[in-house]
C-alpha cells in the first residue's frame, strides 16, 4: 500500500519534491515520481502484499497513452487473474496496481465496480489533460483534495497539500460538529476549508472544461435477501465473512489483530487464527488492558476490563501470541498530543489514542505488516437487530396515531423538531455556547431534518439505523486508521467493511439478528459456533474502552493542569468551553464513576484535542 500524491499545475517537480517529503513516512520501502509539462504523480510504497515487490510506479503506458499510480490490495486478484488471462507463472509477480491498470484500460470510469479491496488511485491522460481519481468502496484508505483555480492537488496525506501551499482555514462547522459528535462533519469535509476529502465508494475526474464528483456504489441498493431458513443466513454469512478475513491475510510481514473481548474482533481473530493455521503461520495478538480498577466505572451491562474474554479467545487457538497491553508509559494527554503530530486535526476518540498509540508501536516492534481489527462489526457482522424500530413499524401499519404522525410531511414537522433541537444546551461536549449560536448549529441540524440519515429523527426502520452508520462516507474510521498505519509502517485492515460483508448483512431481514430467546446479535453467535469459546460468544455484556481514564488522568494530573491551562486563551477559548471542561476534571476528582468517566472522555479530552488542535494553528 503506502500513499500516493499528484498535482496539475505549471511547475509540477518542484511541486512533487515537497509533496514526497511531507510524505516519507508513507513509504519506507520505496518511491516513485513521473511528470511531463502539466502533471506530477508520485507514490510512496510500504511493502503490504508478496506481490508489491514487484511494483514500479507512476507507470507510463506508451499504447494507452496514460500513467497510473495506485496504493492497493486487491482482494479478487484470482477472479481478475482469469478475467485477464494471466499465465499462473505470472501472477505471483504481478502487482495489484497491474490488475488496476487492466481494469481501467477494459472498463474505464467503471473500473472501481470491479474492484474489491482497499484502493486508491489515479490515471492521468495527458492528450485530454484529464486526471481520474476513485478510492475503494469503504476500506482503510485516505485521500484529499484542493483546487485553486487552475491548480489541482491530492494526495493520501493532507501534509502534502499543505507542503505545496493549500491554505488552512479552520471549517468552523465541520470543528463544531466533531465536538458535538454529529456524524454529518463526515464525506468530502475536512477541517480545512479549502480541502476536500474524497469518500469511500466515490470517483471524480478534473478536465480543464471542469470538476465531476459522483459515487459509483450505492450500498442503500442492496434488496433484501430471503432465504428458507434461519440456519441459511448463517452459512451464507460465514462463507462470505470467512473470505472476507482471508484475503486480508495476504501479507508480506507477519500479520496481527487487535483482540477485546468481543464478538467483532473476536471473530475477526478466531477466523484469521483458523485461516493462518492451515498454513503452519501463527498470529499476534494485542489487547488493551486497564492498569486501574474499572468496577465503579462502567454501567452494569459493561466489563472494563477485556483480559478475561480476550484471553479465552487467545487459548482457543494454539497459533495466537497474546500480549496485554497496559499502556502504563503513555498518558492520555500524551496520546492525544502524539496523535496530532501524526493527523493534525480533532476527532471523536480522543479518549482512546493512548492504548492505540502503545498498540501501533508494540505491532511495529514486532514486525508486522498487517493489522487486523473488527472496528466496523457494530452495524454489519454483529448488527444488534432494531427491535424498537419495527415496534414503530407495527404502530404505523395498525395503530392511527402513528400512522398519522409518520404520514405527516416533513414540513409540517420540521418546526416541532426544530423547537426541540434549538432548546438543546450541548451538556454533553465541550463546545462553547457563542460558538454553537454563531454558525447556527442547532438551525443547521434542523435543516438537516429529511436529507441527513446520520440523524435519529430520520430512521423510519432498521434499515435506515443500520445505514446511517456504515453508508459510505459515514465514517472517518478507514482514514484514521491509513494514516495511523502508515505513521507506523504498516497496514489496517477491517474485513467488517468488507464490500461483500456489508451488501449481506444489510440485506439479511433485521429481524434474523434477534436470537429466538431474546437475544441480540443472534447471526454471529451462530456463526461462531466452534470459532469462539461459548462464555464469550454468549456474552451479552459490552467492552467499555478506556474504562480507566479517570484513574489514568488522575495519575497524570500537573499534564491535566498544563492542558487546561495552556488552551484557557484564545483562540482555543473562542470555540471550547474551558470552564465546563474544567468543572468535568473536577467531577473526575470528586468521585470516578461510569458518568464522570464519560463525561471525561467526550467533554474534558475531546474538547482539550479540539483545544490543542487550535492552538497548533
Amino acid at each position: 500500500m503506502g500513499g500516493i500524491f499528484g498535482c496539475l499545475c505549471a511547475t509540477p517537480q518542484q511541486h512533487l519534491s515537497a509533496m514526497a517529503a511531507a510524505m516519507e513516512h508513507w513509504g519506507p520501502d520505496g518511491s516513485g515520481l513521473w511528470q511531463d509539462a502539466h502533471c506530477g504523480l508520485g507514490q510512496r510504497l510500504i511493502f503490504n502484499t508478496p506481490e508489491a515487490l514487484y511494483e514500479r510506479l507512476p507507470r507510463w503506458v506508451p499504447d494507452a497513452r496514460l500513467v497510473i499510480t495506485a496504493e492497493a490490495r486487491i482482494d479478487n486478484r484470482p477472479e481478475l487473474c482469469d478475467q485477464f488471462a494471466i499465465p499462473a507463472a505470472e501472477r505471483s509477480t504481478t502487482p495489484d496496481s497491474d490488475l488496476i491498470l487492466r481494469a481501467y484500460l477494459k472498463w474505464g470510469e467503471e473500473s472501481p465496480d470491479h474492484l474489491l479491496g482497499d484502493w486508491s488511485f489515479a490515471v492521468w491522460h495527458p492528450d485530454e489533460r484529464k486526471i481520474f481519481l476513485a478510492r475503494d468502496h469503504h476500506g482503510n484508505t485516505s485521500l484529499v483534495y484542493w483546487q485553486e483555480g487552475e491548480r489541482f492537488a491530492f494526495a493520501s496525506d493532507p501534509k502534502a497539500l499543505y507542503a505545496i501551499g493549500a491554505p488552512r482555514r479552520l471549517n468552523e462547522l465541520y470543528l463544531a460538529q466533531v465536538l458535538i459528535s454529529w456524524p454529518a462533519y463526515h464525506g468530502p469535509q475536512t477541517i480545512d476549508l479549502d480541502i476536500q476529502r474524497l469518500p469511500p465508494a466515490h470517483a471524480m475526474t478534473v478536465t480543464p472544461q471542469g470538476t465531476r464528483v459522483w459515487r459509483y456504489w450505492r450500498l442503500e441498493d442492496t434488496p433484501e435477501l430471503h432465504l428458507p431458513s434461519r440456519d441459511d443466513y448463517v452459512h451464507g454469512f460465514l462463507e462470505i465473512y470467512d473470505r472476507a478475513v482471508r484475503d486480508r491475510l495476504r501479507s508480506h510481514r507477519p500479520v496481527g489483530v487487535t483482540l477485546s473481548g468481543g464478538l467483532d474482533s473476536g471473530s475477526v481473530t478466531a477466523l484469521a487464527a483458523c485461516a493462518l493455521g492451515e498454513q503452519g503461520k501463527r498470529l499476534t495478538a494485542f489487547t488493551a488492558v486497564p492498569l486501574y480498577d474499572t468496577s465503579q466505572t462502567v454501567g452494569p451491562n459493561r466489563f472494563g476490563d477485556e483480559t478475561h474474554f480476550a484471553s479465552l479467545t487467545a487459548a482457543r487457538w494454539r497459533n495466537v501470541d497474546h500480549h496485554l497491553l497496559d499502556s502504563a508509559h503513555i498518558t492520555p494527554i500524551q496520546g492525544i498530543r502524539r496523535t496530532l503530530a501524526i493527523i493534525p486535526e480533532p476527532s471523536h476518540a480522543a479518549s482512546n489514542y493512548f492504548w492505540i498509540n502503545d498498540l501501533l508501536d508494540q505491532a511495529q516492534a514486532h514486525g508486522l505488516g498487517t493489522l487486523l481489527t473488527g472496528q466496523g462489526g457494530n452495524a454489519t457482522v454483529s448488527w444488534t437487530g432494531a427491535p424498537e424500530l419495527r415496534s414503530r413499524l407495527a404502530a404505523f401499519r395498525g395503530g392511527w396515531k402513528e400512522g398519522a404522525r409518520r404520514n405527516l410531511p416533513l414540513w409540517a414537522l420540521r418546526p416541532v423538531m426544530a423547537w426541540r433541537m434549538q432548546r438543546q444546551t450541548w451538556s454533553g461536549a465541550a463546545i462553547h455556547t457563542d460558538f454553537a449560536r454563531r454558525v447556527q448549529l442547532a438551525q443547521r441540524r434542523a435543516a438537516a431534518l429529511g436529507c441527513d440519515i446520520t440523524l435519529q429523527e430520520n430512521w423510519h426502520d432498521p434499515r435506515d439505523k443500520r445505514y446511517a452508520i456504515i453508508q459510505p462516507g459515514a465514517s472517518r474510521i478507514g482514514d484514521l486508521w491509513a494514516r495511523q498505519g502508515a505513521a507506523a509502517g504498516l497496514e489496517v485492515r477491517d474485513p467488517t467493511q468488507d464490500k461483500r460483508v456489508m451488501a449481506y448483512t444489510l440485506a439479511v431481514p433485521d429481524a434474523i439478528f434477534d436470537s429466538p430467546d431474546g437475544g441480540d446479535r443472534w447471526m454471529m453467535r451462530a456463526a461462531m459456533v466452534g470459532l469462539l469459546p461459548d462464555k464469550v460468544r454468549l456474552n451479552r455484556k459490552r467492552g467499555r474502552q478506556s474504562a480507566d481514564l479517570a484513574a489514568r488522568l488522575l495519575a497524570s494530573r500537573d499534564e491535566v493542569e498544563m492542558a487546561l491551562a495552556e488552551v484557557d486563551a484564545s483562540p482555543p477559548n473562542a470555540y471550547v468551553d474551558v470552564t465546563k471542561m474544567r468543572r468535568a476534571w473536577a467531577d473526575v476528582q470528586r468521585k470516578a464513576t461510569a458518568l464522570t468517566t464519560h463525561r471525561a472522555g467526550t467533554i474534558l479530552l475531546r474538547g482539550l484535542m479540539a483545544a490543542l488542535f487550535l492552538n497548533r494553528e
